[in-house]
């Protein structure tokens, strides 16, 4: 028997048949002890160590969004495909053939996410001393087929902009918004008053919409839940506003930014303003009893509003709500606006790039914009 004892003080021993084996299989596990390497850790599946990984070292760092998408992922790719195998055994071969049968199943993107969440918690094994080398290191990272969203053309954002004009104030001013800002939906939804400056024209977006995980027990009994009845980490930054609708801090620091609003966004917010009696705070776009309006609403609103417009015959044929912030970021290039206020305007940029124009005023975002509804030639 090769035994060695285990930083927890427990024990761990192989048997061989041989003495000499045995002496050999001692001084390999010393080794990988003095590696930092457990010597059990070859006994650990992947399902085991991906769900310990996820709840432990995982959660704490996570966005609760990113951690759902994280667990979804573990859940339906991962564990299925690579969950009986032994931690330490796993090779390239296996991971390929995993990326493969999630690709046939479901999307080049899906199998590029399960192996960019397999690397990490694979990476996390191999610090926690529980397997040499990382697998996903010796091997080419997959790639992903992009599918190209088409934007409205400068005659289909018109149509759009003129018909929701005649519509009711609260349309009027999140489908402007949408199409005449580059807003992002979760940006969009989560804007509040204290943040809209009418008289400025200017909209200060650091905050997004999203909807955050409940502790298990009984549900608060009241419209605005505590910060304790949420399931996040303790660092997490993020502002109760209705039921489980939190506001969140922007993706990125780039992200956060101030943009000016064109004379027919701030007409329409100023409309649904006075018709909500003037409030300073809140949000800026609700349902008619109050609650935070859901994603999946407000995409059938836009899908609505397309056919309504004559920008498609069906809902099933409108494009994508990220299309009309892929209009504008177009719209923009076409009307010669650079790229780094339309990065400015848009908050879409590298790192690099958020460096070299963070300081780009909204003096030249604001007369970009200009362009834009110059391009459009919209009326007063």
């Amino acid at each position: 028997m090769a035994q060695v004892q285990l930083p927890d003080g427990s024990y761990y021993q192989r048997g061989r048949k041989k003495y000499a084996d045995a002496v050999t299989e001692l001084a390999s596990m010393r080794a990988d002890l003095a590696n930092g390497i457990l010597p059990n850790a070859g006994q650990i599946t992947v399902d085991k160590w991906l769900t310990y990984w996820l709840d432990t070292i995982a959660a704490p760092r996570l966005k609760p969004r990113t951690l759902a998408t994280y667990r979804s992922t573990i859940k339906h790719q991962l564990i299925p495909h690579l969950g009986s195998k032994k931690l330490g055994k796993l090779t390239p071969t296996d991971i390929r053939r995993m990326v493969t049968h999630v690709t046939d199943k479901h999307s080049t993107r899906t199998a590029q996410a399960a192996y960019s969440v397999l690397a990490k918690a694979l990476g996390d094994a191999v610090k926690d001393g529980k397997i040499s080398t990382n697998p996903c290191d010796r091997m080419d990272r997959p790639q992903a087929r992009s599918e190209e969203r088409q934007p409205l053309t400068v005659d289909q954002a018109r149509a759009l902009l003129l018909h929701v004009a005649g519509q009711d104030a609260h349309a009027a001013a999140r489908w402007s918004l949408a199409l005449l800002t580059g807003a992002r939906q979760a940006e969009a939804l989560g804007l509040t008053w204290d943040r809209v400056d009418l008289q400025h024209g200017v909209i200060d977006i650091s905050w997004q919409l999203a909807r955050l995980k409940l502790k298990k027990g009984p549900r608060p009994q009241t419209d605005v839940y505590p910060r304790e009845a949420f399931d996040v980490p303790a660092t997490f930054t993020f502002q109760p506003v209705h039921w489980t609708a939190c506001l969140v801090p922007t993706k990125t620091a780039g992200s956060r930014r101030l943009v000016p609003l064109l004379p027919p966004v701030v007409a329409a917010l100023t409309a649904l303003w006075e018709q909500r009696g003037q409030p300073q705070q809140g949000l800026v776009f609700t349902r008619s009893d109050g609650a935070a309006v859901l994603p999946r609403d407000d995409t059938d609103a836009w899908k609505h509003v397309c056919v309504a417009a004559g920008v498609v015959e069906t809902a099933q044929d409108a494009p994508d709500q990220h299309a009309a912030r892929h209009t504008v970021a177009t719209l923009l290039q076409e009307a010669g606006v650079e790229e780094a206020v339309r990065m400015q305007i848009l908050g879409h940029s590298t790192s690099a790039m958020a460096r070299q124009y963070a300081h780009t005023s909204t003096d030249l975002t604001r007369a970009a914009l200009g362009q834009l509804e110059k391009l459009l030639a919209l009326p007063d």
